[in-house]
Parts: structure tokens; C-alpha cells; sequence
């Protein structure tokens, strides 16, 4: 049991550092932000109301594919685009450890939807990687029958929305998630 757990965090750090230390160049930000405009265009077609909602907001944080993994031990890893004015502005990584009842692997879409310019301006000029819980609360914001949005949380400072959502984990939430800019190579 011991040495499947180790094995399990052994792999798990070697994804998210290999994640973290392959380079970043103009080919792999162009694939991103063509993939993070189908994410877009897949959420609004999917979600009465998500045009208005990503038009009035102050930024927009896509990451088109998260992959999420583990049993009992499990990390998440993507890379996303930040968007002010309709125009890509940044480039992150997200990555994630968790430890508990966590079992299975997933893939799925996630948007985070900047509200206030407070909440952009922290997340974009933070010295240090911006994790999701520490620095600020997120609103999980859900889609209701028929696709529209459930407007309880849409105005709270950053809300969130996952979709696309394929595999199956025993998990699916965002807290402890952190965000680095990445560095165009």
C-alpha cells in the first residue's frame, strides 16, 4: 500500500513538474488560444445568458482542457488564456494537488469570469502564483435545465464555470488550484 501511494505522488509531481518546466512558445500559445475560442464559443452555444455574462465582464480566464487525476493522492493540470476586451492579454498554468477522497480521471473545460476589476488586477499582479481559496473566493456558478445560468452567484468577484466535463472523478472542485503566468519563449 506504501509503495502504491508513493508511486502515485511520485507520478503525479512528475506531471505537474513536467507541466511546469516544458517551455512555452508562439506555436503552443496560438493552439491555446484557438482552443480556448472553441471552449468559448462551446459555452456560450451551450449557456443562455453566457455571451451577455462574458461581455460585461472585466476579464476572462479560459482553460480549454484541465486534466484532472488521482486515487487518493491526485493533481490537476492545463494551461488557459486571459482575455480583457475580447483580446488575449496573458498565458497561465494551472496546477492542483489534492489528498482524501479523490479517485478517478477528468477532463473538462473551466472559465473563470472576472467581475470586479479589484479581483483582475490582484489575480494579474500578484508576485507570486494566484491560488483559488487563498487569495480569493470563487463563486462556482451552475447551468440550470434548458442550459440557462443560475444567477445566485453571478456577481460575486470571480465565478466559475466548469463544463465539457468527460471521465469520471470523485471530485470536481476548484479550491487549491493556483495559476502562473507563463512566459512566451
Amino acid at each position: 500500500m506504501k509503495r502504491t501511494i508513493k508511486g502515485m505522488i511520485l507520478t503525479i509531481s512528475m506531471f505537474c513538474a513536467g507541466q511546469a518546466v516544458a517551455s512555452f512558445t508562439a506555436a503552443d500559445a496560438k493552439q491555446l488560444e484557438t482552443d480556448a475560442s472553441a471552449a468559448v464559443s462551446r459555452f456560450q452555444s451551450e449557456t443562455k445568458g453566457a455571451e451577455t455574462l462574458l461581455n460585461e465582464a472585466k476579464g476572462i480566464l479560459v482553460c480549454p482542457k484541465i486534466t484532472k487525476a488521482g486515487f487518493v493522492v491526485g493533481g490537476e493540470s492545463g494551461e488557459c488564456v486571459m482575455q480583457v476586451g475580447g483580446k488575449t492579454v496573458e498565458y497561465y498554468a494551472n496546477h492542483a494537488g489534492k489528498i482524501g477522497l479523490v479517485a478517478g480521471i477528468q477532463w473538462y473545460s473551466l472559465i473563470l469570469v472576472f467581475n470586479e476589476q479589484e479581483a483582475l488586477d490582484k489575480f494579474r499582479t500578484g508576485k507570486r502564483e494566484f491560488e483559488i481559496g487563498a487569495d480569493a473566493s470563487v463563486a462556482m456558478a451552475k447551468v440550470g435545465a434548458g442550459g440557462s445560468l443560475d444567477t445566485t452567484n453571478l456577481k460575486g468577484a470571480i465565478v466559475a464555470f466548469t463544463f465539457g466535463e468527460k471521465g469520471f472523478m470523485g471530485d470536481l472542485s476548484i479550491e487549491g488550484a493556483t495559476f502562473k503566468k507563463l512566459q512566451v519563449e
